[in-house]
């Protein structure tokens, strides 16, 4: 009996394939997420100091120009919060495309692999059957040739 083989094993590791790249954008994808998260909690710390600095300085007394400087340069850090604000909800939107597609990628890799599963049972099946025959004819020759 020959070999047992999967007509679709081509379509089977190119699935496998398309999965394994799919889980690598999307764990570049996440990966990303954490960046724009860590950048967003730098520039807030940044931010919130800044703000403490420049309400001691007010208490103490400040110039009007320093003010301003301060002024501007905590509204900046609010446009760039703003901004890896946007940039995050953008990555997040990738990321649940990304699930998605793996979800999809990954039921389709499974359908496959358990019509392998199933032909390779049904393979054995026939195996065993073919091998339980020869071992019964061989046993009848063994016998008839004893009556002999």
């Amino acid at each position: 009996m020959k070999p047992f083989s999967f007509r679709l094993e081509k379509v089977l590791r190119y699935r496998a394939h398309l999965e394994k790249k799919v889980h690598l954008q999307f764990c570049e994808a996440a990966e990303k997420v954490k960046e724009h998260e860590t950048r967003i909690a730098r520039l807030g710390d940044t931010r919130v100091d800044a703000a403490g600095r420049l309400a001691d300085e007010r208490a103490k007394g400040i110039f009007v120009c320093r003010d301003h400087i301060h002024g501007s340069f905590i509204q900046g850090l609010a446009d760039r919060i703003a901004e890896q604000g946007r940039d995050l909800d953008k990555s997040l939107e990738k990321l649940e495309r990304l699930r998605s597609l793996l979800y999809v990628v990954a039921t389709k890799k499974r359908s496959l692999e358990s019509l392998k599963d199933v032909q390779f049972a049904r393979f054995n099946e026939e195996r065993e059957k073919m091998e339980q025959k020869l071992l019964d004819d061989l046993v009848l020759m063994i016998k008839k040739r004893g009556e002999t």
